[in-house]
């Protein structure tokens, strides 16, 4: 142990300073200290200097304004980029709910299509310009069109520019845009309907957003399609419901990572309407066959059940094709119907305004019976005319004709054969037989709401008329003042009076009913008792019982003969209202059966513009639907 001690202890640690290196050099052979010492020593020079520091300071002021400004620029697009990179929001949108018929039968439902989707969050929509343009000459559309609702939206946004219903179209895009993944096609429900134009206006279409609507709404753009009549547009946001978000999550790369549902969607309510399909096409079958063998322009009929007053039957003649409508294409049905001159996307049962005609006299009978102003057996004698002197010119006094010298009447058989002359009397008075008078009319008619609108759900209904001595002065300012003969033509349903068939069916079901005036509705509830009337007509079961007699009386031996053959007894009223002096009219039914107890159909008539000389018209409509409905139709919807 202590020899390994001194060993250690004599251990001497030496140190070598850079200097004897040096010195030891100059022992070395060949060694030139001079060449040596003045590589390790000698100075750069200037140019050098000057190249390398001006190298080092443009590079660091490059970079530094590069990082400025990328950081103080362009951060917040490359922060906001960054974020939508790894985090995408994306529309989803709600499968459009359907449209059934009363007995559940479809009548607007979904199939598959696909939506054309420009994606402005991956490309700057600069750089899409030119491939907008390729886009809308597959589609068909104008590019400034297509260019707009991209713009309308702005950036970082998933825009829907068209619906397309055709793989092929739909595999073109594809195809042709592989390469811009920010322009992609997408599957999704497209709406079509069932193949009859009888439903056309009840139902209604949905197309695809245009530019107008992204004016009045852009988050139009979202849905790809809206409600453009009918029911489709009455009930669009219920039908619609409500846009989902889902959140995708990409890498760096764009692949995704990982997606979940933000916020679900809700589907809408399917809506189920009053509407029986089976009657629907029936009766339009019924009204195209007449309208096109006597020359009419078009008609309408609207059926309600009498018992709730829900609408059985809508038609508006002639209709159109909604599938055609909906997609724009084939062009040329597209184009023939909006260039049609009988106007068939016009809907008559709600914005077709008529004279009435006689098919007021039912409701002026019992209203003067209400009055008091004559009794139901009274009889007055008809001659074919009234004769009311001129006091200004006894010469030429004025005369009211009637379609035909009726004789010997009374209230049941005038309104059976129609006679003018007797509601001309009981309407405006005549010697000693005192008149309703133009108030009274007007006030009997209205409260059966004749004249308004019905306040059905469905747009576009439109008022009536029911002339006043106002309206009269406002009308005809040349001529402002009210005379006996206003109040003679407004007594058999002329002189500026105007309806619509539905208000006429409401009037009549009202009549049927026992004084019930209901709102009809299309697809809300309606009471089976009628409890939720608007309004009861002010006027007696008696006053109402007369009517009905006279309409039964009509049927039996009157001007509705046509409908007598029925194999349930019907009450019925005809009706013709002269148009001008053109020699044109409107013809006019309306009727309920069974006539005598617990009524279950109410039905109105009306066809459009055709030829005073017809014998056939509403009354030949009616005959073809009464009779479906008491031999087929009555079994199937009593039973339900």
């Amino acid at each position: 142990m202590k020899n390994a001690l001194l060993k250690k202890t004599n251990r001497v640690r030496r140190t070598v300073n850079p200097e004897e290196t040096f010195m030891d050099t100059q022992n070395l052979p060949g060694f030139d200290r001079g060449r040596f010492e003045g590589v390790l020593e000698q100075p750069l020079g200037i140019i050098v200097f000057l190249l390398l520091g001006g190298f080092f300071l443009l590079t660091g002021l490059f970079l530094s304004g590069r990082a400025a400004y990328l950081t103080l620029v362009k951060g917040g697009i490359y922060g906001a980029r960054a974020e939508e990179n790894s985090l995408l929001r994306s529309t989803i949108v709600p499968e459009r709910a359907v449209i059934y018929d009363r007995f559940g039968e479809l009548l607007a439902f979904n199939i598959p299509g696909f939506r054309v989707v420009v994606d402005s969050r991956e490309t700057d929509p600069a750089y899409l310009r030119p491939f907008i343009a390729e886009l809308a000459d597959i589609l068909h559309r104008e590019p400034s069109e297509l260019q707009f609702l991209i713009d309308q939206q702005g950036k970082g946004r998933e825009i829907v520019v068209d619906l397309v219903r055709e793989w092929d179209v739909a595999n073109r895009i594809i195809t042709q845009f592989k390469d811009i993944s920010a322009i992609r096609v997408e599957p999704t429900p497209l709406r079509a309907y069932v193949e009859h134009p009888a439903l056309s206006h009840v139902v209604g279409y949905v197309s695809r957003v245009t530019k107008e609507d992204v004016e009045n709404d852009t988050g139009a753009l979202l849905w790809g399609e809206l409600g453009r009549s009918g029911i489709e547009r009455t009930y669009d946001k219920a039908l619609r419901g409500v846009l989902g978000v889902k959140i995708v999550e990409t890498d760096s790369q764009g692949i995704v990572i990982s997606e979940g549902i933000y916020e679900p969607e809700e589907q809408g309510e399917n809506i189920t309407l009053s509407i029986w399909a089976a009657l629907q096409k029936v009766a339009y079958e019924a009204l195209q066959k007449i309208v096109e063998e006597r020359g009419f322009t078009g008609g309408s009929v609207v059926a309600l059940d009498a018992r709730t007053g829900e609408v059985l039957s809508l038609v508006s003649y002639p209709g159109f094709d909604a599938n055609a409508l909906s997609r724009g294409t084939p062009a040329d049905i597209v184009s023939q119907t909006l260039a049609d001159t009988r106007h068939p996307l016009f809907f008559r049962p709600l914005a077709g305004v008529y004279s009435p005609g006689s098919i007021i006299k039912p409701f002026l009978a019992a209203a003067a019976m209400e009055e008091g102003i004559i009794e139901a057996n009274t009889i007055i004698y008809t001659e074919g005319r009234l004769v009311v002197p001129n006091p200004y010119n006894p010469d030429k006094p004025s005369i009211f004709n009637d379609w035909k010298n009726h004789g010997a009447v009374d209230m049941v058989r005038a309104i059976a054969v129609s006679s003018d002359v007797y509601f001309y009397i009981i309407g405006g008075g005549y010697k000693n037989q005192e008149g309703l008078g133009p108030e009274r009319i007007r006030s009997a008619l209205t409260s059966f709401g004749i004249g308004s609108r019905t306040g059905i759900d469905f747009v576009g209904e439109k008022d009536g008329n029911i002339p006043t001595k106002q309206w009269k002065a406002e009308r005809y300012p040349e001529d402002p003042l009210w005379r006996v003969g206003d109040t003679y033509n407004m007594s058999i349903g002329q002189g500026g009076m105007l309806a619509t068939p539905l208000q006429m069916a409401r009037a009549v079901l009202a009549l049927a009913n026992g004084g019930k005036v209901l709102q009809p509705r299309l697809a809300g509830t309606i009471s089976a008792d009628g409890s939720d009337a608007v309004t009861r007509v002010p006027l007696s079961d008696t006053s109402l019982a007369i009517a009905r007699e006279g309409m039964r009386q009509a049927v039996r031996e009157g001007t509705a003969m046509g409908v007598a053959d029925i194999s349930i007894p019907v009450a019925g009223k005809t009706g013709t209202a002269e148009i001008g002096k053109t020699g044109r009219v409107h013809s006019w039914f309306m009727g309920f059966l069974p006539w005598n107890e617990n009524p279950e159909l109410v039905l109105v008539v009306n066809l459009e513009n055709g030829s005073a000389k017809n014998l056939v018209g509403a009354t030949a409509v009616a005959h073809d639907i009464l009779r479906w409905y008491a031999d087929k139709g009555r079994s199937v919807i009593i039973d339900k």
